[in-house]
């Protein structure tokens, strides 16, 4: 898997980098019947919000994480207390994580009326993914997904580097931003800076 850098206005880590889709709130893989109302969604934009990271780290030249699904390019700054990195995750991996996120949060939610349980708790095969999706909350799933996808990056890339960094992890891009490029299947990225922990 390669990196695909456009015209390398990516130094300056740009949230104009990401190539963004055109779409309405429900992703290409969903299909609601005709009875649903859909309604738009609308995105207030803030930019270098702030998410609260497992662990973080950086490296000094371009890499991969050990996980193969994952490609992380650092770059360079003048400032030796941070390190700002490029993550491509595969389209496999979004699905994976997806797919666990998605489980997680179905089987945490409350009954779902019109639906029985089946004998032992368990929800009954029979309700429609994109019915659940719906119930649950595309924004409120889309967001754990991403969520775990630059928790669990950044805390691979960090152990293989063996780095010691902060707890902060400042992301480049919103959380509306991320979540309107993000669909599972597909290609996910994300540019972040990494704060280190100062040498005493």
């Amino acid at each position: 898997m390669q990196t695909i850098i456009h015209n390398l206005p990516f130094c300056s880590f740009n949230s104009l980098i990401i190539e963004r889709k055109q779409r309405s709130h429900l992703s290409s893989f969903v299909t609601l019947p005709p009875t649903f109302s859909v309604q738009p969604r609308f995105c207030a934009r803030s930019t270098n919000k702030q998410f609260v990271a497992v662990c973080a780290a950086p490296s000094d030249v371009e890499t991969s994480s050990k996980d193969e699904s994952i490609l992380i390019t650092t770059v360079e700054t003048g400032n030796s207390n941070e390190v700002k990195v490029h993550v491509e995750v595969s389209g496999e991996k979004t699905q994976t994580v997806f797919n666990t996120v998605f489980e997680k949060m179905v089987a945490a939610a409350q009954p779902i009326p019109g639906f029985r349980r089946v004998k032992g708790g368990m929800r009954s095969q029979i309700i429609p993914r994109e019915i659940l999706l719906e119930i649950l909350g595309y924004s409120k799933v889309y967001r754990q997904v991403i969520k775990k996808l630059i928790n669990s990056a950044i805390e691979d890339y960090v152990k293989q580097e063996d780095l010691k960094v902060g707890k902060e992890l400042s992301v480049e891009q919103s959380y509306e931003d991320l979540e309107e490029t993000f669909e599972p299947g597909e290609s996910f990225s994300f540019d972040a800076t990494i704060k280190l922990q100062e040498s005493s």
